[in-house]
């Protein structure tokens, strides 16, 4: 696996790449938490590091250990640091109007995902009323860039280089998401930028289908990419061509609240 430590880094500036790749860490495997070796693994640092890193974690709130598992997850520190930045960056309050137009017009499973450095996040999802719900992730769920339909749609914006940086970092937990491996998420992307949208036809679970548009960039804002999630019956052609116009709709709509940006 690539190391996120960019080592010819200053060693300040080091030692807060080293942090930040251990607390993505840890988001990434929020639910089961980690072991030290899987922290190893997952960062390329090394036992001692690693461990001394944990533990001055653990003493500013930021991680914490299990007592019985051993294993270590996010801290209770994080959820006020959280807090504090929400004003600042209410994503989910201007994207909750599209997410509500969207479950209610699809009546299936719209979700909000953002970037996280080779990660993607569901902000927020709203369900539909179809019976059959599909719950693919859920709010705060971490996942590898690409396996989702939204965040799919955000590895789609990427250029070259960087697509393959994500991919490559990605590859030995794809299979761990969905149901392919890089040369398989390559394809996907690739699709995704031949028809203007991502698409997950089956293709991370099957009878899963997945449709997902991202938001144009904009200076200071994270990543945000729109989705609708369903039974594949369900978003065959030509259903699946109005769904699409209407995330493209919700996307305008949203890059128009956060102060404007190219139409995607």
């Amino acid at each position: 696996m690539m190391d996120t430590v960019k080592s010819d880094a200053p060693s300040g500036a080091q030692s807060i790449h080293r942090t930040a790749a251990v607390l993505r860490a840890l988001a990434a495997h929020a639910g089961p938490g980690m072991r030290l070796s899987d922290v190893m693994t997952m960062t390329g640092l090394q036992r001692p590091t690693a461990h001394r890193m944990l533990q001055a974690l653990i003493l500013e709130g930021l991680a914490r250990q299990d007592a019985e598992t051993k294993r270590y997850r996010l801290g209770p520190a994080l959820f006020e640091l959280g807090l504090a930045a929400a004003p600042r960056f209410d994503i989910r309050g201007i994207c909750g109007p599209s997410l509500d137009r969207l479950a209610a017009a699809t009546e299936d499973t719209a979700f909000l995902t953002v970037r996280s450095g080779y990660d993607s996040v569901c902000l927020d999802r709203r369900e539909g009323s179809y019976p059959i719900r599909v719950l693919t992730v859920e709010i705060g769920g971490r996942r590898p860039l690409g396996t989702t339909a939204g965040s799919l749609a955000l590895l789609c914006d990427l250029d070259a280089r960087e697509c393959e940086e994500v991919i490559a970092f990605n590859a030995a937990r794809l299979t761990e998401y969905a149901r392919l491996k890089a040369d398989g998420l390559r394809a996907l992307a690739e699709r995704g930028r031949t028809l203007g949208y991502a698409l997950n036809d089956n293709d991370f679970t099957p009878g899963i289908t997945g449709l997902g548009v991202s938001l144009p960039p904009a200076p200071g804002r994270q990543p945000i990419a729109l989705s609708v999630v369903a039974l594949s019956g369900r978003l065959a052609e030509p259903r699946r061509s109005k769904i699409v116009a209407m995330l493209k709709t919700e996307a305008r709509k949203i890059a128009a609240e956060f102060g404007g940006g190219a139409t995607p």
